[in-house]
């Protein structure tokens, strides 16, 4: 259990997709990647760009000093970047946003709580120098503010019982049809409106690769979508969103 950040709370404006081809074996570059700060997601992905990383940065002299420092990696061959314009869903996405002060306190709340988010409120409290019912109070505005969210993280990996798939999609015509699927299908993990080499990408989650290919069928059949093209993703290698501050 972890407390994720809204990312515009501390102030990462600039979240990018990026799938990379390298001209050997892709794990070291993965590893090396995963070490970067600004990075909050980095999997090893079938296709023929052999991983993906995603990653967030307060500017764009930042995002464009992170893409450097990956195409100097010596295996590195290409890298493919798609900015999200507006993040539709996912783990770290609330409901609803309003603006709030903040004050030390808080501050220091929210920093606990990316460390461990089980901590019980009394160990909260001894954390920060107030009453458990203070704790509770607060923490319970930060949520209703969709600052943070609590919960496990959904693992964007392969396991025994699942299977995650990312897609990237190519608009002929109006967009609203796709993103009224993305947000209102229960198979979508993670969405974005985006705009570089796709118009949307999602991450589509399903316990068989029957299920997966469904809705990836599904949104093949939506009018507009012009393209698609998906990545199964085989290891994660880091997801870090409450660490990303």
């Amino acid at each position: 259990m972890v407390a994720a950040l809204d990312p515009g709370f501390v102030g990462h404006h600039v979240l990018v997709h990026a799938m990379v081809s390298t001209t050997g074996p892709a794990r070291e570059v993965a590893t090396r990647i995963a070490e970067v700060d600004d990075a909050v997601f980095v999997s090893l992905v079938s296709g023929s760009h052999p991983l993906v990383f995603e990653s967030r940065h307060g500017n764009d002299e930042q995002l464009h000093a992170m893409l450097d420092h990956v195409r100097r990696i010596p295996t590195v061959r290409q890298v493919q970047v798609t900015t999200y314009g507006e993040v539709l869903r996912g783990f770290f996405v609330a409901d609803s946003r309003r603006e709030i002060a903040l004050d030390d306190l808080d501050h220091r709340l929210i920093a606990a709580l990316q460390i461990d988010g089980r901590a019980s409120y009394r160990e909260l409290a001894e954390a920060v120098h107030l009453s458990p019912s203070s704790v509770r109070s607060r923490v319970r505005r930060l949520i209703e503010a969709g600052l943070i969210r609590i919960s496990a993280i959904p693992s964007g990996g392969v396991s025994r019982n699942r299977v995650a798939v990312g897609v990237g999609i190519i608009l002929g015509d109006d967009a609203e049809p796709v993103r009224r699927y993305l947000v209102d299908s229960p198979a979508i993990d993670f969405a974005a409106r985006s705009h570089g080499s796709y118009d949307f990408v999602a991450t589509i989650g399903g316990s068989s690769a029957v299920d997966v290919l469904e809705v990836i069928e599904q949104l093949r059949a939506l009018p507009p979508v012009s393209g698609l093209e998906s990545w199964t993703h085989l290891d994660v290698v880091k997801e870090d969103y409450a660490g990303s501050r």
